[in-house]
């Protein structure tokens, strides 16, 4: 079971982090309204009684949302005016200071003041605590630095609020390439990575917080691919907050396949051609990462490793090696695109698709434009002759004959409902779930180069499944699992 790290975490702080803990053009003041529901003052006020020991402990204001708290209201003295403090928040910590500089712990203290230093009481501390005094001034890490601390992050033998502040700090200075390539080697770096001897892998990276609205395909995709013999691996965690969706792993839980294989398990079946596909858990190869998960919910905003740990490489293939990351948040692809190209892959392909996957809506309702991308809007390259050929397009499923007038949703949302929708469209039952793994695996394959044709790739799609091959693999994959 797992173990609860901190007190709280506090409601109301909660919504004060996701106002003050954005971006330099996102943030909004506390108070700045005189009908504003969330006042600086309170905020202070709760922080304050929590110190004292005032709160129940599933009320308290945890270390982490006070380092958080207070990290973003540093930084956010370098933003730009309409960002900036407001009269209220001035007013409030005027008022509030000589309490907080008389009960809050030293770590706080410099959260709030950075250039009055801070005495660390380990060395991961003192690693992190180094970089705190770049990023609380607005100042960016190099990729060393960034790496070195997202290590000591991982762990626990440091203060909450240390962790909370340099989280929320770099998403709110926007981290640059070298941050972001040292937050994904942070948590599993390319020396770990294992050889595969296969024609080709294609790694699949989805958000870690699961599917709370729609269908999530990319295990059964993974079984059609394996039927077309194109290998993949997926990785990911049994839940992650504080969305908490349906993952891969809880689909294979109810499927009945094993979510904790190694590392050389999961290469043994990949390498199987019976099989074909394996998923990999982070409690497997990244257990520091899993176990900080509790993190998340107590800093409000996702961390840094949010966005790269999707673009994680677990295995190089003998042959050819392609990567596909789903995102959201538009300004994650370029950077992540860049991670695939530099390390080596064959071709790399980024999706803004449904809740932030890689995974096609079966409707594109408004293209792209250049101030706005659609759901279904790829980017990506592939490597030719040496050379970069990068391409961009909107996937419109009308245009391969899937006319829907509303992109649709499955009636229950459980790993139960899921698991069994997949393997029903694996038995060649049509219908919408069927439809999004023929348009999902087709368009994939094409975009990456491995079919010529998109319409070839639906057809010799469509015969995977329908031939039952794909079921076939599912099956062996279950079975396998559990040798």
């Amino acid at each position: 079971m797992h173990r609860k790290q901190y007190l709280g975490p506090n409601a109301e702080v909660e919504e004060a982090l996701a106002r003050v803990c954005t971006g330099p053009h996102q943030t909004r003041p506390l108070g700045a309204k005189a009908d504003d529901p969330i006042k600086p003052s309170a905020i202070l006020e709760i922080i304050l009684r929590s110190v004292k020991g005032e709160l129940p402990e599933d009320q308290a204001v945890s270390e982490a949302q006070m380092g958080a708290f207070f990290a973003g209201m540093t930084i956010r003295k370098g933003f730009p005016k309409k960002t900036q403090w407001s009269e209220a928040e001035i007013a409030a910590f005027d008022k509030y200071r000589p309490d907080l500089e008389r009960l809050m712990p030293p770590e706080i203290r410099f959260i709030m003041q950075p250039e009055v230093g801070h005495t660390d009481t380990n060395p991961s501390e003192h690693i992190v605590v180094k970089a705190l005094e770049k990023i609380l001034r607005g100042g960016h890490l190099s990729y060393d630095e960034t790496r070195e601390m997202g290590k000591a992050i991982l762990n626990e033998d440091m203060s909450g609020a240390l962790k909370g502040a340099a989280l929320i700090g770099q998403r709110m200075n926007l981290e640059n390439y070298d941050e972001v390539r040292g937050y994904l080697d942070a948590t599993f770096g390319p020396e770990g990575v294992r050889d595969v001897f296969v024609e080709s892998l294609t790694h699949f990276g989805q958000p870690f917080d699961g599917a709370t609205r729609y269908f999530r395909p990319t295990l059964f995709i993974a079984a059609v691919r394996a039927a077309l013999d194109e290998p993949s691996v997926l990785h990911g965690v049994d839940e992650m907050p504080p969305k908490s969706g349906i993952t891969e792993e809880r689909i294979l839980h109810v499927l009945g396949a094993r979510t904790d294989l190694s590392l050389d398990e999961a290469a043994r079946l990949i390498e199987d051609p019976a099989v074909g596909f394996a998923y990999v858990s982070q409690r497997e190869y990244a257990p520091g990462a899993y176990d900080v998960r509790e993190l998340r919910v107590h800093i409000k905003k996702r961390p840094p490793w949010a966005a790269t740990e999707k673009a994680q490489q677990l295995f190089n293939a003998s042959g050819a090696n392609y990567m596909v990351i789903g995102y959201y948040h538009p300004g994650y692809e370029t950077p992540l695109l860049q991670l695939i190209w530099e390390r080596g892959f064959q071709a790399g392909l980024v999706v803004k698709g449904e809740e932030g996957t890689s995974h096609y809506a079966l409707r594109l309702g408004n293209p792209s434009t250049e101030e706005r991308q659609a759901i279904n809007y790829s980017q990506g390259f592939r490597r030719i002759g040496g050379r970069r050929e990068d391409f961009s397009l909107d996937i419109d499923p009308s245009e391969f004959g899937f006319n829907y007038k509303k992109n649709p949703r499955i009636e229950t949302i459980s790993p139960e409902a899921f698991a069994s929708a997949g393997r029903e469209a694996l038995s060649g039952q049509k219908g919408q779930i069927y439809d999004r793994l023929v348009l999902n695996t087709a368009m994939t394959d094409y975009l990456l180069g491995l079919c010529s044709d998109p319409h070839e790739a639906i057809e010799r799609t469509k015969e995977a499944i329908d031939s039952g091959r794909a079921l076939t693999h599912l099956k062996k994959y279950i079975a396998k699992s559990n040798l």
